[in-house]
Protein backbone atom coordinates (compact mmCIF):
# COMPACT_ATOMS: atom_id res chain seq x y z
CA UNK A 1 0.00 0.00 0.00
CA UNK A 2 2.94 2.20 1.20
CA UNK A 3 4.15 1.93 -2.85
CA UNK A 4 0.57 3.15 -4.14
CA UNK A 5 0.53 5.96 -2.09
CA UNK A 6 3.57 7.04 -2.99
CA UNK A 7 2.64 7.24 -7.07
CA UNK A 8 -0.09 10.15 -4.96
CA UNK A 9 -3.35 7.71 -4.89
CA UNK A 10 -5.42 8.30 -2.47
CA UNK A 11 -5.85 6.14 0.28
CA UNK A 12 -10.00 5.20 -0.96
CA UNK A 13 -8.03 4.64 -4.60
CA UNK A 14 -5.95 1.76 -2.58
CA UNK A 15 -8.33 0.76 -0.39
CA UNK A 16 -10.71 0.24 -3.66
CA UNK A 17 -8.30 -1.55 -5.31
CA UNK A 18 -6.81 -4.17 -3.31
CA UNK A 19 -10.38 -4.88 -1.85
CA UNK A 20 -11.47 -5.85 -5.16
CA UNK A 21 -8.14 -7.52 -6.57
CA UNK A 22 -7.47 -8.63 -2.98
CA UNK A 23 -4.09 -7.91 -0.84
CA UNK A 24 -2.13 -10.62 -2.92
CA UNK A 25 -2.58 -9.03 -6.58
CA UNK A 26 0.50 -6.92 -8.14
CA UNK A 27 1.41 -3.36 -7.97
CA UNK A 28 0.84 -3.49 -11.86
CA UNK A 29 -2.11 -4.77 -11.43
CA UNK A 30 -3.66 -2.69 -8.55
CA UNK A 31 -2.28 0.91 -10.71
CA UNK A 32 -4.39 -0.77 -13.80
CA UNK A 33 -7.28 -1.16 -11.87
CA UNK A 34 -7.03 2.44 -10.19
CA UNK A 35 -6.38 3.53 -13.39
CA UNK A 36 -9.46 1.73 -15.47
CA UNK A 37 -11.80 3.05 -12.12
CA UNK A 38 -10.05 6.82 -12.66
CA UNK A 39 -11.29 6.75 -16.72
CA UNK A 40 -15.09 5.28 -16.27
CA UNK A 41 -15.18 8.19 -13.40
CA UNK A 42 -13.66 10.65 -16.08
CA UNK A 43 -15.61 9.63 -19.11
CA UNK A 44 -18.82 7.94 -17.06
CA UNK A 45 -21.16 11.39 -17.12
CA UNK A 46 -23.58 9.82 -15.19
CA UNK A 47 -21.55 7.80 -12.75
CA UNK A 48 -20.96 8.62 -9.28
CA UNK A 49 -17.87 8.17 -7.80
CA UNK A 50 -16.58 4.39 -7.72
CA UNK A 51 -14.81 4.51 -4.83
CA UNK A 52 -16.05 2.61 -1.07
CA UNK A 53 -19.12 4.75 0.29
CA UNK A 54 -20.71 5.10 -3.03
CA UNK A 55 -23.82 2.99 -3.56
CA UNK A 56 -23.74 3.40 -7.53
CA UNK A 57 -20.05 1.57 -7.15
CA UNK A 58 -21.85 -1.65 -8.93
CA UNK A 59 -23.09 1.26 -12.15
CA UNK A 60 -23.11 -1.06 -15.36
CA UNK A 61 -22.15 1.38 -17.84
CA UNK A 62 -19.27 2.75 -15.23
CA UNK A 63 -18.05 -1.19 -14.55
CA UNK A 64 -18.26 -0.68 -18.61
CA UNK A 65 -15.93 1.46 -19.20
CA UNK A 66 -13.40 0.23 -16.81
CA UNK A 67 -13.31 -3.02 -18.35
CA UNK A 68 -12.84 -1.58 -21.59
CA UNK A 69 -9.98 0.44 -20.20
CA UNK A 70 -8.20 -3.35 -18.31
CA UNK A 71 -8.69 -4.88 -21.53
CA UNK A 72 -7.33 -2.03 -23.90
CA UNK A 73 -4.07 -2.12 -20.74
CA UNK A 74 -3.80 -5.29 -21.38
CA UNK A 75 -3.82 -5.41 -24.90
CA UNK A 76 -0.41 -2.67 -24.08
CA UNK A 77 -2.02 0.26 -25.09
CA UNK A 78 -0.80 3.42 -23.28
CA UNK A 79 -3.36 5.42 -20.56
CA UNK A 80 -2.53 8.40 -22.97
CA UNK A 81 -3.71 6.31 -26.01
CA UNK A 82 -6.50 4.90 -24.50
CA UNK A 83 -7.13 8.49 -22.74
CA UNK A 84 -7.75 9.66 -26.60
CA UNK A 85 -9.36 7.27 -27.53
CA UNK A 86 -12.54 7.58 -25.39
CA UNK A 87 -11.99 11.35 -26.27
CA UNK A 88 -12.05 10.73 -29.96
CA UNK A 89 -14.78 7.39 -29.91
CA UNK A 90 -16.82 7.94 -26.79
CA UNK A 91 -17.23 5.80 -23.52
CA UNK A 92 -19.97 3.89 -25.67
CA UNK A 93 -17.66 2.87 -28.47
CA UNK A 94 -17.08 -0.82 -28.52
CA UNK A 95 -13.66 -1.99 -27.50
CA UNK A 96 -13.06 -3.80 -30.99
CA UNK A 97 -13.96 -0.02 -32.64
CA UNK A 98 -11.54 2.13 -29.55
CA UNK A 99 -8.73 -0.78 -30.43
CA UNK A 100 -8.91 -0.05 -33.95
CA UNK A 101 -8.71 3.69 -33.85
CA UNK A 102 -5.52 3.25 -32.05
CA UNK A 103 -4.26 1.35 -34.70
CA UNK A 104 -5.50 3.33 -37.27
CA UNK A 105 -4.79 6.36 -36.03
CA UNK A 106 -0.93 5.93 -35.65
CA UNK A 107 -0.91 5.12 -32.53
CA UNK A 108 0.22 1.53 -31.73
CA UNK A 109 1.62 -0.21 -28.15
CA UNK A 110 4.92 0.73 -27.37
CA UNK A 111 8.05 -1.10 -29.04
CA UNK A 112 11.57 -0.33 -27.30
CA UNK A 113 14.82 -0.60 -29.07
CA UNK A 114 16.75 -3.11 -27.16
CA UNK A 115 20.98 -3.61 -27.55
CA UNK A 116 23.06 -6.14 -25.98
CA UNK A 117 24.94 -5.58 -23.51
CA UNK A 118 22.89 -3.24 -21.15
CA UNK A 119 24.23 -0.42 -18.43
CA UNK A 120 22.17 -1.37 -15.12
CA UNK A 121 20.44 2.04 -15.14
CA UNK A 122 19.20 1.09 -18.83
CA UNK A 123 18.40 -2.26 -17.90
CA UNK A 124 15.87 -0.96 -15.13
CA UNK A 125 14.45 1.75 -16.74
CA UNK A 126 13.59 -0.52 -19.74
CA UNK A 127 11.87 -3.28 -17.48
CA UNK A 128 10.29 -0.27 -15.76
CA UNK A 129 8.75 1.00 -19.52
CA UNK A 130 7.88 -2.43 -20.36
CA UNK A 131 5.16 -3.13 -17.54
CA UNK A 132 2.45 -2.35 -19.66
CA UNK A 133 2.83 -5.17 -22.05
CA UNK A 134 -0.22 -6.97 -22.71
CA UNK A 135 -0.30 -9.76 -20.02
CA UNK A 136 3.11 -9.26 -18.69
CA UNK A 137 4.15 -10.72 -21.64
CA UNK A 138 7.24 -8.58 -21.69
CA UNK A 139 10.97 -9.57 -21.95
CA UNK A 140 13.45 -8.25 -19.41
CA UNK A 141 17.10 -7.22 -20.71
CA UNK A 142 19.79 -7.96 -17.75
CA UNK A 143 23.87 -7.61 -17.77
CA UNK A 144 25.17 -10.81 -18.06
CA UNK A 145 26.93 -12.28 -14.77
CA UNK A 146 29.49 -14.02 -17.24
CA UNK A 147 30.26 -13.61 -20.63
CA UNK A 148 27.90 -16.51 -22.52
CA UNK A 149 29.64 -17.29 -26.53
CA UNK A 150 25.80 -16.46 -27.86
CA UNK A 151 25.76 -14.31 -30.53
CA UNK A 152 24.21 -11.30 -30.28
CA UNK A 153 21.53 -8.80 -32.29
CA UNK A 154 20.43 -5.65 -31.82
CA UNK A 155 16.91 -5.58 -32.11
CA UNK A 156 14.77 -2.31 -33.62
CA UNK A 157 11.53 -0.77 -33.75
CA UNK A 158 10.44 1.95 -35.96
CA UNK A 159 7.77 2.93 -33.00
CA UNK A 160 9.62 4.53 -29.95
CA UNK A 161 8.08 4.70 -26.87
CA UNK A 162 6.39 8.30 -25.25
CA UNK A 163 8.85 10.05 -23.28
CA UNK A 164 6.22 11.18 -20.86
CA UNK A 165 5.24 7.65 -20.00
CA UNK A 166 8.66 6.35 -19.15
CA UNK A 167 9.48 9.61 -17.24
CA UNK A 168 6.10 8.90 -15.18
CA UNK A 169 7.03 5.28 -14.63
CA UNK A 170 10.41 6.26 -13.71
CA UNK A 171 9.11 8.32 -10.85
CA UNK A 172 6.38 6.13 -10.01
CA UNK A 173 7.00 2.64 -10.11
CA UNK A 174 8.68 0.91 -6.59
CA UNK A 175 11.75 -0.64 -7.16
CA UNK A 176 12.00 -4.29 -8.01
CA UNK A 177 12.85 -6.53 -5.19
CA UNK A 178 15.66 -9.03 -5.53
CA UNK A 179 16.55 -12.15 -3.41
CA UNK A 180 20.06 -12.40 -2.36
CA UNK A 181 20.54 -16.19 -0.86
CA UNK A 182 20.49 -16.98 -4.44
CA UNK A 183 23.99 -18.91 -5.38
CA UNK A 184 26.28 -17.19 -7.53
CA UNK A 185 28.60 -20.22 -8.28
CA UNK A 186 26.42 -21.35 -11.48
CA UNK A 187 28.33 -23.41 -13.77
CA UNK A 188 28.29 -21.75 -17.48
CA UNK A 189 26.71 -24.09 -20.40
CA UNK A 190 29.46 -23.56 -22.83
CA UNK A 191 28.73 -22.88 -26.63
CA UNK A 192 27.86 -26.20 -27.99
CA UNK A 193 27.63 -25.08 -32.07
CA UNK A 194 28.67 -22.69 -34.38
CA UNK A 195 26.46 -20.54 -36.19
CA UNK A 196 24.40 -21.98 -38.95
CA UNK A 197 22.86 -20.13 -41.39
CA UNK A 198 22.00 -22.66 -44.22
CA UNK A 199 19.27 -23.71 -42.59
CA UNK A 200 16.10 -21.85 -44.74
CA UNK A 201 13.32 -23.14 -42.08
CA UNK A 202 15.81 -21.48 -38.91
CA UNK A 203 16.61 -18.10 -40.88
CA UNK A 204 12.54 -18.10 -41.30
CA UNK A 205 12.08 -18.90 -37.95
CA UNK A 206 14.39 -16.45 -36.47
CA UNK A 207 12.99 -13.63 -38.54
CA UNK A 208 9.29 -14.09 -37.00
CA UNK A 209 11.14 -14.39 -33.46
CA UNK A 210 12.74 -10.85 -34.19
CA UNK A 211 9.34 -9.34 -34.89
CA UNK A 212 10.52 -7.43 -38.51
CA UNK A 213 8.15 -6.49 -40.71
CA UNK A 214 8.56 -5.08 -44.47
CA UNK A 215 7.03 -2.20 -43.81
CA UNK A 216 4.90 0.38 -41.57
CA UNK A 217 1.33 -0.14 -43.47
CA UNK A 218 2.05 -3.84 -43.08
CA UNK A 219 2.68 -4.09 -39.36
CA UNK A 220 -0.50 -1.25 -38.70
CA UNK A 221 -2.56 -4.12 -41.03
CA UNK A 222 -1.18 -6.89 -38.81
CA UNK A 223 -1.86 -4.99 -35.54
CA UNK A 224 -5.54 -4.32 -36.69
CA UNK A 225 -5.93 -8.47 -37.65
CA UNK A 226 -4.15 -9.18 -34.49
CA UNK A 227 -6.38 -7.15 -32.23
CA UNK A 228 -9.71 -8.13 -34.12
CA UNK A 229 -8.81 -11.96 -33.75
CA UNK A 230 -7.63 -11.25 -29.85
CA UNK A 231 -11.42 -10.04 -29.37
CA UNK A 232 -13.00 -12.93 -31.57
CA UNK A 233 -11.06 -15.50 -30.07
CA UNK A 234 -9.22 -14.43 -27.13
CA UNK A 235 -5.75 -15.28 -29.41
CA UNK A 236 -3.21 -13.30 -27.18
CA UNK A 237 -0.83 -13.05 -30.23
CA UNK A 238 0.38 -9.88 -28.91
CA UNK A 239 1.75 -11.68 -26.15
CA UNK A 240 4.19 -12.92 -28.61
CA UNK A 241 7.81 -11.58 -27.03
CA UNK A 242 10.29 -8.92 -28.87
CA UNK A 243 13.51 -10.82 -27.49
CA UNK A 244 16.14 -8.26 -26.99
CA UNK A 245 18.60 -11.14 -28.11
CA UNK A 246 17.73 -13.46 -31.56
CA UNK A 247 18.64 -16.82 -30.86
CA UNK A 248 21.06 -18.33 -33.19
CA UNK A 249 19.57 -20.85 -35.58
CA UNK A 250 21.36 -23.29 -34.13
CA UNK A 251 19.73 -23.01 -30.53
CA UNK A 252 16.51 -22.53 -32.28
CA UNK A 253 16.77 -25.98 -33.83
CA UNK A 254 14.99 -28.88 -31.96
CA UNK A 255 15.49 -30.94 -29.64
CA UNK A 256 13.57 -28.12 -28.30
CA UNK A 257 13.63 -27.13 -24.86
CA UNK A 258 10.90 -25.90 -22.63
CA UNK A 259 11.81 -24.38 -18.55
CA UNK A 260 8.75 -23.15 -17.16
CA UNK A 261 7.75 -21.64 -13.71
CA UNK A 262 4.80 -20.48 -11.92
CA UNK A 263 6.71 -19.21 -8.64
CA UNK A 264 7.35 -15.24 -8.15
CA UNK A 265 10.63 -15.13 -9.24
CA UNK A 266 13.03 -11.86 -8.94
CA UNK A 267 14.08 -10.51 -12.48
CA UNK A 268 17.49 -11.21 -11.23
CA UNK A 269 16.60 -14.96 -11.10
CA UNK A 270 14.67 -14.53 -14.71
CA UNK A 271 17.88 -12.83 -16.07
CA UNK A 272 20.42 -16.33 -14.36
CA UNK A 273 17.78 -18.50 -15.73
CA UNK A 274 18.09 -17.05 -19.23
CA UNK A 275 22.04 -17.08 -19.38
CA UNK A 276 22.01 -20.84 -18.94
CA UNK A 277 19.28 -21.12 -21.28
CA UNK A 278 21.63 -20.03 -24.32
CA UNK A 279 20.01 -16.08 -23.46
CA UNK A 280 16.59 -17.02 -24.71
CA UNK A 281 14.67 -14.20 -23.02
CA UNK A 282 11.46 -15.26 -20.97
CA UNK A 283 8.34 -14.74 -22.08
CA UNK A 284 5.69 -14.23 -19.67
CA UNK A 285 2.17 -15.39 -19.80
CA UNK A 286 -1.29 -14.41 -17.27
CA UNK A 287 -3.63 -17.22 -16.97
CA UNK A 288 -6.92 -15.07 -17.14
CA UNK A 289 -6.62 -14.82 -21.19
CA UNK A 290 -6.77 -18.99 -20.82
CA UNK A 291 -9.15 -19.52 -18.04
CA UNK A 292 -10.49 -18.69 -14.90
CA UNK A 293 -7.62 -18.12 -12.68
CA UNK A 294 -5.53 -14.83 -12.77
CA UNK A 295 -1.86 -15.70 -12.75
CA UNK A 296 1.43 -14.75 -14.18
CA UNK A 297 3.84 -18.06 -15.54
CA UNK A 298 6.83 -17.39 -16.85
CA UNK A 299 8.59 -20.07 -19.54
CA UNK A 300 11.81 -19.86 -21.43
CA UNK A 301 12.08 -21.92 -24.35
CA UNK A 302 13.43 -22.52 -28.50
CA UNK A 303 10.43 -23.15 -29.95
CA UNK A 304 9.01 -20.94 -32.66
CA UNK A 305 6.04 -18.66 -31.09
CA UNK A 306 4.06 -18.70 -34.84
CA UNK A 307 0.91 -20.94 -35.52
CA UNK A 308 -0.34 -21.41 -31.93
CA UNK A 309 -3.42 -22.40 -31.28
CA UNK A 310 -5.93 -22.98 -28.42
CA UNK A 311 -6.68 -25.97 -26.62
CA UNK A 312 -10.40 -27.06 -27.64
CA UNK A 313 -12.69 -27.43 -26.25
CA UNK A 314 -11.62 -24.23 -24.20
CA UNK A 315 -11.83 -24.96 -20.63
CA UNK A 316 -13.98 -22.11 -18.14
CA UNK A 317 -13.00 -18.75 -18.34
CA UNK A 318 -14.51 -17.65 -14.69
CA UNK A 319 -15.27 -18.70 -11.74
CA UNK A 320 -19.52 -19.34 -12.48
CA UNK A 321 -18.46 -21.44 -15.55
CA UNK A 322 -16.13 -23.43 -13.52
CA UNK A 323 -19.03 -23.99 -10.83
CA UNK A 324 -21.96 -23.66 -12.11
CA UNK A 325 -23.89 -24.58 -9.43
CA UNK A 326 -22.71 -21.81 -7.17
CA UNK A 327 -24.63 -19.67 -9.52
CA UNK A 328 -28.04 -19.58 -7.84
CA UNK A 329 -26.61 -18.05 -4.45
CA UNK A 330 -23.65 -16.01 -5.38
CA UNK A 331 -24.76 -12.41 -4.72
CA UNK A 332 -24.90 -9.71 -7.00
CA UNK A 333 -21.89 -7.75 -4.81
CA UNK A 334 -19.32 -10.24 -4.71
CA UNK A 335 -18.01 -9.22 -8.15
CA UNK A 336 -15.53 -11.87 -8.21
CA UNK A 337 -14.51 -13.74 -11.55
CA UNK A 338 -11.38 -15.50 -11.75
CA UNK A 339 -9.42 -16.63 -8.91
CA UNK A 340 -6.38 -13.98 -8.47
CA UNK A 341 -4.89 -16.52 -5.62
CA UNK A 342 -4.73 -20.23 -4.11
CA UNK A 343 -5.27 -21.01 -1.06
CA UNK A 344 -4.23 -24.07 0.73
CA UNK A 345 -5.13 -23.62 3.94
CA UNK A 346 -7.86 -25.62 5.46
CA UNK A 347 -7.60 -25.38 8.97
CA UNK A 348 -10.58 -23.16 10.73
CA UNK A 349 -12.17 -22.62 7.04
CA UNK A 350 -15.30 -24.22 8.24
CA UNK A 351 -15.68 -21.85 11.05
CA UNK A 352 -15.08 -18.96 9.49
CA UNK A 353 -17.78 -19.75 7.26
CA UNK A 354 -20.44 -20.36 9.80
CA UNK A 355 -19.21 -17.15 11.35
CA UNK A 356 -19.92 -15.11 8.17
CA UNK A 357 -22.58 -17.37 7.63
CA UNK A 358 -24.27 -15.70 10.70
CA UNK A 359 -23.60 -12.33 9.75
CA UNK A 360 -25.08 -12.48 6.15
CA UNK A 361 -28.13 -14.16 7.83
CA UNK A 362 -28.40 -11.17 10.88
CA UNK A 363 -28.94 -8.66 7.62
CA UNK A 364 -31.07 -11.12 5.29
CA UNK A 365 -28.12 -10.80 3.32
CA UNK A 366 -28.11 -6.91 2.86
CA UNK A 367 -24.54 -6.63 4.74
CA UNK A 368 -23.18 -2.89 5.18
CA UNK A 369 -20.32 -1.56 2.57
CA UNK A 370 -17.67 -2.42 5.37
CA UNK A 371 -19.20 -6.20 6.25
CA UNK A 372 -19.15 -6.85 2.16
CA UNK A 373 -15.67 -5.60 1.96
CA UNK A 374 -14.41 -7.82 4.93
CA UNK A 375 -16.41 -10.75 3.30
CA UNK A 376 -14.85 -10.30 0.01
CA UNK A 377 -11.59 -10.32 1.27
CA UNK A 378 -11.97 -13.62 3.54
CA UNK A 379 -13.27 -14.66 0.35
CA UNK A 380 -10.48 -14.09 -1.83
CA UNK A 381 -7.49 -15.27 0.87
CA UNK A 382 -9.15 -18.37 1.74
CA UNK A 383 -10.97 -19.22 -1.90
CA UNK A 384 -14.06 -19.30 -0.55
CA UNK A 385 -17.40 -19.76 -2.75
CA UNK A 386 -21.16 -19.92 -2.35
CA UNK A 387 -22.83 -23.06 -1.80
CA UNK A 388 -26.41 -22.11 -0.41
CA UNK A 389 -28.24 -19.07 0.77
CA UNK A 390 -26.42 -17.19 2.74
CA UNK A 391 -24.03 -19.89 3.10
CA UNK A 392 -19.96 -20.18 2.29
CA UNK A 393 -17.66 -23.30 1.22
CA UNK A 394 -13.97 -23.81 0.29
CA UNK A 395 -12.85 -24.20 -3.27
CA UNK A 396 -12.69 -27.84 -3.21
CA UNK A 397 -10.29 -29.84 -5.21
CA UNK A 398 -11.89 -30.74 -7.95
CA UNK A 399 -12.98 -27.23 -8.26
CA UNK A 400 -9.71 -26.18 -9.05
CA UNK A 401 -8.68 -28.97 -11.23
CA UNK A 402 -11.36 -27.52 -13.65
CA UNK A 403 -9.89 -24.26 -13.09
CA UNK A 404 -6.68 -26.04 -14.19
CA UNK A 405 -7.30 -27.76 -16.82
CA UNK A 406 -7.13 -31.16 -15.24
CA UNK A 407 -9.58 -34.45 -15.36
CA UNK A 408 -11.67 -34.67 -13.07
CA UNK A 409 -10.36 -35.98 -9.32
CA UNK A 410 -6.87 -35.97 -11.38
CA UNK A 411 -5.40 -35.67 -7.49
CA UNK A 412 -7.18 -37.70 -5.74
CA UNK A 413 -4.94 -40.75 -4.31
CA UNK A 414 -4.17 -42.74 -1.50
CA UNK A 415 -1.94 -40.64 1.04
CA UNK A 416 -2.91 -37.20 -0.28
CA UNK A 417 -5.32 -35.28 1.93
CA UNK A 418 -6.69 -31.84 0.64
CA UNK A 419 -4.18 -29.44 1.64
CA UNK A 420 -1.94 -31.59 -0.70
CA UNK A 421 -4.06 -31.89 -3.33
CA UNK A 422 -4.87 -27.96 -3.43
CA UNK A 423 -0.71 -27.33 -3.04
CA UNK A 424 -0.34 -29.99 -6.07
CA UNK A 425 -2.49 -27.71 -8.12
CA UNK A 426 -1.42 -24.32 -6.86
CA UNK A 427 2.28 -25.53 -7.69
CA UNK A 428 1.28 -26.97 -11.17
CA UNK A 429 0.80 -25.25 -14.73
CA UNK A 430 -2.59 -24.08 -15.49
CA UNK A 431 -2.88 -26.52 -19.11
CA UNK A 432 -4.98 -23.81 -21.25
CA UNK A 433 -2.22 -21.64 -21.33
CA UNK A 434 0.79 -24.10 -21.34
CA UNK A 435 -1.04 -25.99 -24.31
CA UNK A 436 -1.05 -22.61 -26.11
CA UNK A 437 2.62 -22.53 -25.59
CA UNK A 438 3.21 -26.12 -26.74
CA UNK A 439 0.64 -25.76 -29.67
CA UNK A 440 3.38 -25.82 -32.33
CA UNK A 441 4.83 -29.39 -31.08
CA UNK A 442 2.01 -30.31 -33.25
CA UNK A 443 2.99 -28.84 -36.40
CA UNK A 444 6.55 -29.48 -35.56
CA UNK A 445 6.53 -33.48 -34.80
CA UNK A 446 3.08 -34.75 -36.73
CA UNK A 447 3.83 -38.07 -35.68
CA UNK A 448 4.03 -37.67 -31.97
CA UNK A 449 6.85 -36.50 -29.55
CA UNK A 450 9.34 -37.69 -27.30
CA UNK A 451 9.86 -35.98 -24.34
CA UNK A 452 11.88 -36.05 -20.69
CA UNK A 453 10.34 -34.38 -18.52
CA UNK A 454 11.99 -32.79 -15.25
CA UNK A 455 9.87 -32.25 -11.90
CA UNK A 456 7.03 -33.74 -13.78
CA UNK A 457 4.57 -32.81 -10.91
CA UNK A 458 1.41 -34.48 -11.26
CA UNK A 459 2.16 -34.34 -15.38
CA UNK A 460 0.61 -30.67 -16.28
CA UNK A 461 2.94 -30.62 -19.38
CA UNK A 462 1.95 -34.19 -20.79
CA UNK A 463 -1.82 -33.39 -20.21
CA UNK A 464 -1.29 -30.53 -22.09
CA UNK A 465 0.19 -32.05 -25.17
CA UNK A 466 -2.44 -34.78 -24.71
CA UNK A 467 -5.18 -31.87 -24.81
CA UNK A 468 -3.97 -30.80 -28.22
CA UNK A 469 -3.92 -34.14 -29.65
CA UNK A 470 -0.62 -34.60 -29.46
CA UNK A 471 0.18 -38.35 -29.46
CA UNK A 472 2.68 -39.17 -26.75
CA UNK A 473 4.79 -41.89 -28.02
CA UNK A 474 7.33 -41.99 -24.89
CA UNK A 475 7.57 -39.93 -21.85
CA UNK A 476 10.53 -40.01 -19.29
CA UNK A 477 9.66 -38.47 -16.02
CA UNK A 478 11.96 -37.70 -13.50
CA UNK A 479 9.83 -36.77 -9.97
CA UNK A 480 10.70 -37.12 -6.13
CA UNK A 481 7.42 -37.26 -5.16
CA UNK A 482 6.02 -40.80 -4.68
CA UNK A 483 2.33 -39.70 -4.61
CA UNK A 484 2.79 -37.49 -7.96
CA UNK A 485 4.53 -40.42 -9.59
CA UNK A 486 1.34 -41.87 -8.77
CA UNK A 487 -0.90 -39.69 -10.15
CA UNK A 488 0.89 -39.00 -13.45
CA UNK A 489 0.57 -42.87 -13.81
CA UNK A 490 -2.52 -43.34 -12.77
CA UNK A 491 -4.03 -40.53 -15.35
CA UNK A 492 -1.40 -42.60 -17.95
CA UNK A 493 -3.23 -45.53 -17.75
CA UNK A 494 -6.84 -44.00 -17.56
CA UNK A 495 -6.27 -42.02 -20.78
CA UNK A 496 -5.33 -45.05 -22.23
CA UNK A 497 -1.83 -43.66 -23.74
CA UNK A 498 -0.18 -45.90 -26.15
CA UNK A 499 3.12 -45.11 -25.64
CA UNK A 500 5.90 -45.58 -22.98
CA UNK A 501 6.27 -43.88 -19.73
CA UNK A 502 9.33 -44.93 -17.58
CA UNK A 503 9.61 -42.98 -14.25
CA UNK A 504 12.29 -41.77 -12.24
CA UNK A 505 12.16 -41.10 -8.78
CA UNK A 506 15.55 -39.19 -8.60
CA UNK A 507 17.76 -36.41 -10.95
CA UNK A 508 20.85 -38.28 -9.13
CA UNK A 509 19.80 -41.57 -10.95
CA UNK A 510 19.71 -40.63 -14.29
CA UNK A 511 23.37 -40.95 -14.93
CA UNK A 512 25.09 -40.06 -18.33
CA UNK A 513 25.20 -44.29 -19.01
CA UNK A 514 21.42 -43.97 -18.10
CA UNK A 515 20.71 -41.00 -20.76
CA UNK A 516 22.20 -42.29 -23.41
CA UNK A 517 21.15 -45.33 -23.36
CA UNK A 518 17.42 -44.17 -22.66
CA UNK A 519 18.06 -41.79 -26.18
CA UNK A 520 19.03 -45.01 -28.10
CA UNK A 521 16.04 -46.58 -26.88
CA UNK A 522 13.47 -43.92 -28.12
CA UNK A 523 16.04 -42.25 -30.99
CA UNK A 524 16.41 -39.08 -29.12
CA UNK A 525 14.03 -36.41 -27.60
CA UNK A 526 11.44 -34.09 -29.23
CA UNK A 527 11.61 -31.76 -26.27
CA UNK A 528 13.02 -31.54 -22.57
CA UNK A 529 11.03 -29.77 -20.49
CA UNK A 530 11.73 -28.45 -16.77
CA UNK A 531 8.73 -27.64 -14.48
CA UNK A 532 9.30 -25.99 -10.98
CA UNK A 533 12.76 -26.99 -9.66
CA UNK A 534 11.85 -25.27 -6.46
CA UNK A 535 12.47 -26.39 -2.88
CA UNK A 536 9.82 -26.43 -0.31
CA UNK A 537 7.27 -27.76 -2.88
CA UNK A 538 4.93 -28.75 -0.15
CA UNK A 539 4.47 -25.58 1.71
CA UNK A 540 3.24 -22.26 0.49
CA UNK A 541 6.69 -20.46 -0.53
CA UNK A 542 6.66 -19.47 -4.09
CA UNK A 543 10.56 -18.08 -4.33
CA UNK A 544 11.79 -20.70 -2.85
CA UNK A 545 13.65 -21.84 -6.30
CA UNK A 546 16.45 -24.67 -6.00
CA UNK A 547 18.98 -23.65 -8.10
CA UNK A 548 20.98 -27.09 -7.89
CA UNK A 549 18.28 -29.03 -9.41
CA UNK A 550 18.42 -26.20 -12.48
CA UNK A 551 21.65 -26.25 -13.00
CA UNK A 552 20.73 -30.67 -13.41
CA UNK A 553 18.67 -29.82 -16.08
CA UNK A 554 20.80 -27.61 -17.99
CA UNK A 555 23.32 -30.40 -18.10
CA UNK A 556 20.79 -33.16 -19.51
CA UNK A 557 19.34 -30.35 -21.95
CA UNK A 558 23.23 -29.62 -23.31
CA UNK A 559 24.12 -33.61 -23.25
CA UNK A 560 20.95 -34.51 -25.30
CA UNK A 561 21.46 -31.44 -27.39
CA UNK A 562 25.29 -31.96 -28.22
CA UNK A 563 24.80 -36.07 -28.79
CA UNK A 564 21.63 -35.45 -31.15
CA UNK A 565 23.81 -33.00 -33.40
CA UNK A 566 26.63 -35.68 -33.26
CA UNK A 567 24.00 -38.33 -34.55
CA UNK A 568 22.32 -35.93 -37.29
Amino acid sequence: MASLLKMNFSLDEVRFAMDRLGKHASIDELVNFIFAARMAKKYEKDANNPFPGDDNCNNEALFGIMDKTLRLLEMGFTENQISAVFERCGSEALLTDLAESIITGGAEPDAHKYSSPLSKQSVQLNCRSLKRKTTGDFLMNQQPLSSVLIKTEEYSSDVVPEPDLLERLKGKRPKEEHTDDEPNNWLKPKEEFMEDTSNSEGRMWLEARRGISSSTNNRVAASRRRVLGILEDRNPTMSMPNPCKSLTSVVAKPPYFFYGNVTSLSQDSWARISQFLYSSQPEFANTQLYSALSRKEGYIHNLPIEDRFHIHPKGPMTIEEAIPHSRKWWPSWDDRKQLSYISCETSGVPLLCDKLGRILADCNGLPSAEQRRQILQQCREKNLIWVGKYKLGRLEPEHLERIMGYPFQHSQVAGFGVPDRLGSLKHSFQTDTLGYHLSVMRRLVPGGVVILSFFSGIGGVEIALHRLGIVLKGVVSVETCEVKRKILKKWWESSGQSGELIQIEDINKLSSRRLEDLMKKFKGFDLVVCQNPYSAADSDNLSGLDFSMFAEFVRVVQRVRSTMDGDR
